[in-house]
């Protein structure tokens, strides 16, 4: 009985060993995003953080989130790297894209960089397209499960620095327990896989893929009435509004009702 105890313990654990193994290498081999098309020109990318808490110096920028023991916490974790999380990201990159984009640039970005110094220093690298993803939030809170809050958004820049496209992702996605591995390597094994999914939402897009791929992507302020790179009158009566600009701003994250209260009708193209 006790021989039959011993062996079932020592299977548990080398299940559990096992498991942290396969968690460790499967959350480095990330496959390649779901995308349709690709470019032979130069496409350079870098990762912006704009976490408030990492801008203001409260938190370093290998900051991830915070972890929970069942003895206390919670204790704030951080990038196995011991790098900023953004250089963790960009890291990542070149095995996300670089099947769709054959000349991808990467760069590093200091946490809160303005977005005209973070686009030319992209495109300082030469690249003919640059994208720029900030991350107004990214944390993940582990105990029991795992969770994470993210708002990112995506922008595509031609080399006048005109905005070709904009997308953006936000919410918060809980993961559950593995009662073998532990919630830690669970969240190892869960949130790299998190981030490629946010980015499949991102570059998945029909709008931001065209502006990269195409070899004549027409900014945004020409397809629209509005300029996002340019300070834009408000005005409080609603107007016509293209579909272009309407999508334009659901990209961006503006509730339905806002919209509606600045358009009237569609204009007709």
């Amino acid at each position: 009985m006790l021989f039959r105890l011993t062996s079932l313990m020592l299977l548990v654990f080398l299940s559990g060993c096992v498991l942290t193994e396969n968690t460790r290498h499967s959350a480095l081999q990330l496959p390649a995003l779901e995308l349709q098309g690709s470019s032979s020109k130069s496409v350079a990318i870098a990762v912006l953080d704009q976490r408030p808490y990492i801008v203001s110096g409260e938190k370093p920028a290998k900051y991830i989130g915070q972890f929970e023991l069942s003895m206390g916490g919670p204790y704030d974790a951080f990038t196995a790297s011991k790098q900023a999380m953004t250089n963790e990201f960009v890291d990542k990159m070149p095995q996300l894209l670089g099947q769709k984009f054959s000349q991808l640039k990467t760069i590093y970005l200091e946490a809160g960089l303005s977005k005209q110094a973070a686009v030319e220093k992209l495109l300082a690298t030469g690249a003919e397209k640059v994208v720029l993803i900030s991350l107004k939030e990214w944390k993940s809170h582990t105990s029991i499960d795992t969770s994470l809050w993210f708002d990112a958004q995506l922008e595509a820049f031609n080399t006048e620095k005109q905005l070709l496209s904009y997308k953006r992702t936000q919410g918060h996605d809980t993961f559950g327990g593995a009662a073998i591995a532990g919630p830690v390597t669970n969240a190892k094994r869960t949130l790299p896989h998190a981030f490629r999914q946010k980015m499949q939402a991102l570059f998945s897009d029909p709008m931001v893929m065209a502006s990269l791929t195409s070899e004549q992507a027409v900014p945004i302020a020409q397809r629209a009435v509005d300029d996002s790179s340019a300070p834009v009158v408000e005005s409080n009566e609603p107007k016509a509004c293209t579909v272009e600009l309407i999508l334009y701003w659901k990209n961006a994250g503006m509730p339905d009702q806002e919209i509606l209260s600045k358009c009237h009708s569609v204009k007709q193209p």
